[in-house]
């Protein structure tokens, strides 16, 4: 029986912010509410809808400042002058971000927080604490001080392990970071994370306590329509094309050995990313004939497309092995063939390669010859897809479950 009643949730990032965090707990929050729990979701991000239930707090003009400086391209067009001085000015944001901001780039919403920590009037009788990035749990114990309501700490990329793409100065802050989210794990109630060997290494580093962690899978939301869509493609069409989805990080995330491996193939990549990741890629002296780039897309177009267009679709590793690219959920969830390029021997997805026939994990040293015979054995058997199983573990209703928000607070 559903005895706790009152939700709030605390993410800095959330819709209409393109994320996989924010599209996990966009899934989760209609899936609460559906539930017959009362959820209010604060948040960081900027409101284009009038959903009573997501507060926004913050400085929206600084809010609007910072997020051009981090999203856009380097390149602005038609302009030298203006290209100039976006240049400029993102160098030197960079510069006191990279060597000052604490915890990141979000810590002028944190003064927000604490200013404001007086004023924040919401009932709750859990908190949820959503990171990345990091300040969400701030957040989350400024709010809940002196309450001591129950609190659940969802976790997914890491903060102090991560081992690079830092989020702040680790030579200012490296025991800070530490200090801070050793006592938050001691202070929540449940610690989340999306598989087990960030589980693994999170409670060997900070010695959490194996009753607080629970693993709660990366999800996406099966339809139907979008997977009949998948079987009724012309699998027979050549070139084979394969899309990517998102962004690429320097350091988390390269296409370097992708393009090798895919070079002159009967393969035809699409990319459907941002400028600064095209530039990326085109750093790799490409063949454009097989290598087609396209605007990023929201979550219900890049699913239609991907249905739609393309043979395949393709996830690149991180270089971190505490990091599961949820990527890859999402793309499984369509029953498209899902190729995985893994960079590292301890690539997380490895964990699930046996859990769905439509993924194929490859490396650089792997076989074309062998990925097209794989290929053509999935484009045959596209509509066995394991719909069941993959409810089961990866929806929103199966992690939900797995919350720990039903008992008495």
């Amino acid at each position: 029986m559903n005895n706790t009643k009152n939700i709030l949730i605390v993410t800095h990032q959330f819709v209409p912010h393109q994320s996989p965090r924010t599209t996990r707990w966009k899934l989760l929050y209609d899936e609460l509410i559906e539930s017959g729990f009362n959820v209010t979701v604060l948040t960081g991000t900027l409101q284009t809808n009038e959903d009573p239930n997501i507060k926004y707090i913050g400085n929206r003009k600084a809010s609007g400042i910072v997020k051009n400086l981090r999203t856009q391209s380097n390149i602005v067009q038609n302009s030298s002058y203006k290209n100039y001085l976006f240049k400029l000015l993102k160098k030197i944001y960079r510069f006191f971000y990279k060597f000052f901001a604490w915890p990141d780039y979000t810590m002028f919403w944190i003064y927000s927080i604490w200013k404001n920590r007086k004023k924040i009037d919401i009932n709750y009788d859990i908190i949820i604490s959503v990171s990345l990035p990091f300040s969400s749990h701030i957040a989350a114990y400024i709010i809940n001080r002196g309450k001591n309501k129950k609190w659940v700490m969802d976790i997914g990329d890491p903060f102090s392990l991560k081992n690079n793409a830092f989020e702040n100065n680790r030579y200012l802050y490296k025991s800070l970071n530490y200090y801070f989210e050793n006592k938050f794990y001691k202070k929540a109630d449940q610690v989340v994370f999306t598989h087990q060997e960030s589980a693994n290494e999170h409670k060997k580093f900070f010695n959490i306590s194996e009753k607080k962690v629970t693993i709660g899978n990366p999800i996406s939301s099966f339809s139907q329509e979008l997977f009949q869509k998948s079987i009724s493609f012309n699998y027979e069409t050549k070139p084979i094309m394969i899309g990517y989805f998102g962004v690429l990080t320097k350091g988390v995330r390269s296409p370097e050995q992708v393009l090798k491996f895919f070079n002159k193939t009967e393969f035809e990549l699409h990319w459907y990313t941002n400028p600064d990741s095209r530039e990326m890629i085109k750093q790799n002296k490409i063949d454009l004939k097989y290598n087609k780039f396209f605007d990023m897309v929201t979550r219900n177009e890049a699913l239609e497309k991907m249905v739609n267009s393309l043979h395949c679709l393709l996830s690149i590793g991180n270089l971190n092995p505490s990091q599961l690219p949820s990527k890859v959920i999402e793309y499984i969830s369509t029953g498209k063939p899902v190729i995985h390029f893994v960079e590292i021997q301890d690539d997380p997805v490895l964990e699930i390669a046996d859990e769905f026939s439509n993924l194929i994990v490859i490396n650089k040293d792997s076989n074309i010859a062998d990925v097209k015979e794989q290929l053509k054995n999935i484009f045959i058997n596209i509509d066995k897809f394991d719909i069941e199983k993959f409810n089961k573990n990866y929806s929103a209703e199966a992690v939900s479950n797995k919350l720990n928000i039903t008992q008495d607070s």
